[in-house]
């Protein structure tokens, strides 16, 4: 159920967390579909809040670092084509997606599928219109109904006789599935077919939609929390602000962290050290749950900004009513049903319990279970480490080129590989051809790949604008095989990119929080509750 739900980190900018990982984007990121042939969203990379989680330059010490994602703002745009009003989005899931899966969903058809489709009907449509027209001009005066009805129920029959070939292809999928489609593609090509179909009514959409628009993000105004969500109007007391989709994790234990190690030798011995855990995924944060049952339930609509208020809080979660978003009777069945059910068919709504004014933050009670939780995190907690205070976040150093790199000379641990790794753009083929080791960066090796820095040797100011060029050591591959170490002077500071090591990014500091967000106990199917 999780597939059409999240992206390769790169895409949302989350470079340096793991060995693989992949990002899960709500809203936007998560609810589109994806159709080959109308793609009419472009996705963006995301931005970091480095002023949600920085403290004077340092490793922020709040307790709530790494309890929540500074991941936000990833920016999807109209692609070339117009988008009506009703239109459904769709984004580029990519071609991989569809063909390593052809297994679980047979032959979807590709971008390249609708060409072929498109001649193969084209072809067809004569072969009908040269049929019908023999037919008509061989009995014009003697036709009857019943033999035009016998006419069309012949087309109908040649053309379930294309629908239902044996030989299966992608081009053979792209072809409408009803005959009166088809008839219409002849018109107006299969296409236009596939948008129309795409289109709903603004009336439909006023009966059948989900406002999602009722809240947007900003930065919270509760301590530690992050980012949360804000009333864009008002909203009266029982008023509707948001539905959250759910998708189901049967097994709360997926999201647990343990230690591992790689074995190079025979990388199917590579497996856990221990069977002790060492952390939860930050997703964790972002699901329901109930301590009776090993059932997770994560929200992928804006209604994650959401925020915790165990005092006044002015919205509450209720199972939607509206059987288009949430199917009842799942509430019936065991947990082991949803193992094998690989679609979203659940659904909260958050309801005001109290007038919300525009601009006024949106909050929820999560439990008193997590707010204990919450509490003792706050006790017990120390800071990260002992290197916080002279932490520089790879984000900042990326968005501020003021900030002097230190040399390896200076680091306190951070660029020596430990927390932060650095890249430089530079021209491998230089190095390739040549027995030369130190080199001056020139411009060209801006186009030129980006390599490893093993040490920052040197830093000097320049007099004309104060700006910083650097001295590197940088560890260069050919055919496989590390290079004598290079060294390139000169190197100005927009040549160099930085990342977390992996492992080393704020959600996966030991120790930091982690709890679901509780389901109520009168709302909490007793079917679901599989733990004693």
């Amino acid at each position: 159920v999780w597939q059409p739900h999240h992206v390769n980190s790169n895409m949302v900018k989350n470079e340096g967390t793991g060995e693989d990982t992949m990002a899960f984007v709500p809203g936007l990121g998560s609810l589109p579909n994806c159709h080959l042939c109308l793609k009419n969203i472009k996705e963006g990379k995301s931005e970091y809040d480095t002023a949600a989680r920085l403290v004077g330059g340092g490793r922020i010490m709040d307790p709530g670092v790494g309890a929540f994602t500074p991941y936000h703002n990833r920016s999807s745009k109209v692609s070339n084509m117009a988008v009506v009003a009703g239109s459904e989005l769709f984004v580029d899931y990519g071609n991989l997606w569809f063909t390593s899966r052809e297994e679980d969903l047979g032959l979807v058809p590709l971008a390249k599928s609708y060409p072929k489709a498109s001649r193969f009907l084209k072809s067809f449509q004569k072969l009908v219109e040269k049929t019908t027209s023999s037919t008509l001009q061989g009995d014009s005066e003697s036709l009857s109904s019943s033999s035009e009805e016998a006419l069309e129920g012949a087309m109908l029959d040649l053309f379930h006789m294309v629908i239902d070939f044996p030989y299966k292809s992608r081009p053979l999928a792209a072809i409408p599935k009803s005959w009166s489609t088809t008839k219409h593609a002849f018109e107006v090509g299969i296409y236009q077919t596939e948008l129309e179909n795409s289109i709903r009514s603004l009336d439909y959409l006023e009966h059948h939609g989900k406002c999602l628009d009722n809240i947007q993000p900003g930065t919270s105004t509760i301590p530690h929390a992050g980012r949360g969500a804000f009333a864009t109007r008002f909203i009266p007391r029982n008023g509707y602000v948001g539905i959250a989709p759910l998708l189901h994790i049967p097994d709360r234990d997926t999201l647990t962290m343990y230690a591992t190690t790689n074995n190079t030798v025979d990388p199917e011995k590579t497996g856990r050290i221990s069977q002790a855990a060492t952390g939860h995924q930050l997703l964790l944060n972002y699901c329901f749950g109930h301590n009776s049952s090993s059932l997770l339930l994560c929200p992928n609509t804006g209604t994650s900004f959401i925020n915790h208020d165990g005092v006044t809080p002015n919205t509450k979660i209720l199972w939607s009513e509206d059987p288009t978003y949430h199917t009842s009777e799942w509430m019936e069945e065991p947990v082991s049903f949803f193992d094998n059910i690989w679609h979203v068919g659940l659904a909260l709504e958050y309801v005001a319990i109290s007038d919300i004014r525009p601009g006024d933050e949106i909050t929820v009670d999560y439990g008193r279970e997590w707010e204990d939780a919450w509490l003792e995190h706050m006790e017990r907690w120390t800071g990260p480490d002992k290197d916080a205070e002279t932490y520089i976040l790879p984000q900042e150093l990326n968005a501020n080129y003021s900030i002097p790199i230190p040399t390896y000379e200076e680091d306190n641990n951070t660029m020596a590989g430990k927390t932060i790794h650095a890249e430089c753009h530079f021209m491998r083929e230089s190095a390739e051809n040549h027995t030369q080791k130190v080199w001056q960066w020139t411009e060209k090796d801006m186009n030129g790949g980006k390599h490893e820095v093993r040490r920052v040797i040197d830093r000097k100011q320049l007099p004309s604008d104060q700006s910083y060029v650097y001295t590197v050591e940088l560890a260069i591959q050919t055919h496989g095989k590390d290079l004598v170490p290079n060294t390139v002077v000169g190197v100005p500071r927009k040549a160099l990119s930085f990342t977390h090591t992996e492992y080393q990014s704020d959600s996966l500091i030991q120790g930091v929080f982690r709890h679901e967000m509780m389901i109520p106990d009168e709302i909490f199917p007793n079917a679901w509750k599989n733990i004693v």
